[in-house]
């Protein structure tokens, strides 16, 4: 997986690509957010446009990173999240607990509305 990023005003946008899948890109993920957050970045989009297939450690990633963002008073929301991506959040359940938008702009803005 490769990680590319920007700012867009208070929010850090992540596009992700490849495969999600666990293993050492979850350390350099979680690295990422502590970072943000060090910086007063809690506002976190995935853009998951380019992200091939996720399984249940790469679910686990993004879970642990949305935990540790609302810890610090912040969110992790998902844009352009493929069927095949959305399928294991959705049987996990967790589409309850985690937002999808259809756009990196939707999930931007949302966080300015409160959604």
């Amino acid at each position: 997986m490769k990680i590319k990023e920007e700012k867009r005003g208070d929010v850090l946008v992540l596009f992700f690509s490849g495969e999600l899948m666990g293993g050492e890109e979850t350390k350099a993920f979680q690295e990422r957010i502590y970072q943000a957050i060090q910086q007063g970045m809690v506002s976190i989009a995935i853009d998951m446009k380019d992200v091939k297939w996720m399984n249940s450690s790469g679910l686990g990633m993004l879970m642990a990173g949305l935990t540790t963002l609302r810890g610090s008073g912040g969110d992790l929301k998902l844009a352009n999240a493929s069927e095949r991506v959305r399928r294991p959040i959705e049987i996990a359940k967790l589409n309850k607990i985690l937002q999808i938008f259809g756009s990196v702009n939707e999930a931007v803005e949302s966080f300015a509305s409160g959604g």
